[in-house]
């Protein structure tokens, strides 16, 4: 595939990669914030911002792809993790910034919208440490910029689960920042292959990448993001929630203010999440909640892939959890904090898969939820503040039967200038 981006020379070494990745690449559904005739936020996005084309930035110690192989990175396994940014265009190849907001209001789950990775440009390796080397700098510097762009001030930071390719994960990313206002989107690509048996060998193996992460999300510390949101997915959840565990004890001798403010992290998602229950509950929650601003949790009693994961383990997971397995200050300490949320999606209609296992995608797959977890990526603002309704215990909730309706009024609400314009008379001259 020929690139049709020019890139800026570098001083750091950067490696250009091109290729098409071997698996069907689609955009998530929109939002159902983005189908309704009331509201238009993509009036909202600066003219200069108004293209197809978008740019995702990523951590990856998967190997590169052979020249003239499919894909930019194999499920092979580098030393280095390496930096860089991938190139995304949304919907067909000859739509303009037009077609794809009109696809907003009529796409369905059963005709995703094609996307497609144009290719990678690659900074160099993270290391870590108190000095950042030339391709940290770069890496920073290139968020930085991106930031200066666009309204959203925030960084959004995602650990994917297993049975992904290096390109699905950067057009799942492309898609959330395309829904997020252009926002700046990180990606830690961990190696995995595509096979159902994976999971037995690809999510232990993952584990001695947690430090990787950890030194992520201290390096994307240091952009000028106002906040950083993290989303962790599946097997990727206890990934990311160990790496924010050593994080917080690197720094024991400061107080989480003090650390709040260091890191500046905002929501910490966990989505459908492959974590042991009691492992989370007493060992992973606290330091968690001593860095975050608010910590969104979302459970499905339908999800089969945790379903599995459960009899594989012997104990339930947290996207999936069985409350008998916590003793009651477990659960008292989960109900002390309004900081803390679990949404329950297990009954909100519409698709709950996007392909995989039964249950397991509803985060991008279902328009509703997606909607609720794009606002979570953006603010760390309560759950009732998001239409969302208290459920049968303390700090639960549930998207009630209105709930398309009550945001998108709240939406109005607060930004005035999202309402949808009426279309122009038609020309009788």
């Amino acid at each position: 595939m020929k690139s049709r981006l020019v890139l800026p020379s570098v001083a750091v070494g950067l490696g250009l990669l091109v290729g098409c990745s071997a698996a069907t690449l689609h955009m998530i559904p929109a939002p159902v914030l983005y189908k309704d005739d009331r509201i238009d936020l993509s009036q909202r996005l600066p003219p200069h911002l108004r293209s197809t084309q978008l740019q995702t930035f990523y951590a990856t110690n998967r190997a590169p792809a052979s020249s003239g192989k499919s894909g930019h990175y194999t499920a092979g396994e580098n030393e280095t993790v390496t930096l860089g940014t991938a190139d995304v265009t949304l919907g067909d190849v000859d739509w303009r910034w037009e077609d794809l907001v009109a696809s907003d209001r009529t796409d369905t789950i059963e005709h995703p919208r094609p996307a497609r990775v144009d290719q990678v440009q690659e900074f160099g390796p993270l290391r870590g440490g108190e000095e950042m080397n030339e391709a940290e700098q770069t890496f920073v510097s290139r968020i930085d910029e991106h930031l200066a762009m666009t309204r959203n001030q925030d960084v959004v930071l995602y650990v994917h689960g297993y049975r992904v390719t290096f390109d699905e994960v950067s057009v799942l990313m492309a898609s959330f920042a395309r829904y997020l206002g252009h926002a700046a989107t990180v990606s830690f690509q961990w190696p995995t292959n595509l096979h159902v048996w994976s999971y037995l060998t690809d999510c232990p193996r993952a584990r001695k990448h947690i430090p990787d992460i950890e030194r992520l999300i201290e390096l994307v510390s240091h952009t000028k993001a106002e906040r950083l949101n993290l989303v962790a997915y599946s097997c990727g959840s206890p990934l990311l929630a160990d790496a924010l565990v050593r994080l917080r004890a690197r720094y024991s001798a400061e107080q989480s203010e003090a650390l709040r403010q260091r890191f500046r992290i905002g929501n910490v998602i966990f989505a459908a999440s492959d974590i042991d229950v009691k492992t989370f509950a007493r060992e992973s929650f606290l330091p968690i909640r001593e860095l975050a601003a608010q910590i969104v949790v979302y459970i499905s009693k339908n999800d089969s892939a945790l379903g599995f994961a459960s009899l594989v383990a012997g104990r339930s997971r947290v996207g999936r959890p069985d409350l008998s397995e916590l003793t009651r200050e477990d659960l008292a300490a989960f109900a002390a904090d309004p900081r803390f949320e679990v949404i329950d999606v297990t009954d909100v209609r519409g698709a709950h898969e996007m392909g995989g296992m039964k249950g397991h995608g509803y985060w991008f797959a279902n328009e509703w939820i997606s909607s609720d977890v794009t606002i979570s990526m953006r603010y760390p603002i309560p759950a009732r503040q998001r239409c969302l309704q208290p459920g049968p215990l303390k700090n639960t909730w549930r998207l009630p039967a209105d709930y398309p309706d009550c945001l998108v009024k709240r939406l109005i609400e607060t930004y005035p200038d999202a309402r949808r314009l009426p279309a122009p008379p038609p020309d009788l001259r």
